[in-house]
């Protein structure tokens, strides 16, 4: 499934989704370059994320031909407070919500706070539970509570 989005940049990113057994592969390119990739396992009615990145120094082709002949034959871009990040997540949560998996459960490394400490917030502002190290989001709906209806019932 391959599918174009844009960044804040309004640069065009071609999302790809690929699924090998219980493995599932989300990535962003920009061309022909990955810019942004999330990883998940299935393990029961659980989605687990297994590793997310955003390319902060992505270097591609120059898309430009007149810039090619003129002696720029790379472009540098950072993809990072772009927004991919989030749209990965959303596509995450929608993709565990159509499989019907009840849960998406993730780790925060050590390795990814230290530069990025606003991360358990940044995973909090988009419907997860930060608990120490561990983030997780239930997708079952809860049973619906009963309505009171004593106020239709006749009075003795």
């Amino acid at each position: 499934m391959k599918k174009l989005i844009r960044d804040k940049r309004g640069r065009v990113l071609e999302f790809s989704q690929e699924r090998v057994e219980k493995l599932v592969y989300f990535r962003l390119e920009f061309h022909r370059a990955c810019a942004a990739y999330l990883n998940c396992r299935t393990e029961d009615e659980v989605l687990l994320l297994t590793d997310m990145f955003v390319e902060d120094r992505c270097i591609v082709p120059e898309p430009s031909f007149w810039r090619r002949l003129f002696g720029h034959k790379t472009l540098e871009a950072n993809f990072r407070r772009q927004g991919l990040g989030s749209q990965l997540l959303t596509t995450v949560i929608a993709y565990a919500k159509a499989k019907k998996l009840k849960r998406i459960e993730g780790h925060l490394a050590e390795k990814d706070l230290q530069p990025n400490p606003q991360l358990p917030r940044w995973y909090q502002k988009r419907g997860f539970t930060v608990a120490g190290s561990k983030i997780f989001m239930n997708l079952a709906s809860p049973p619906p509570q009963p309505h009171d209806d004593s106020r239709y019932m006749p009075k003795s």
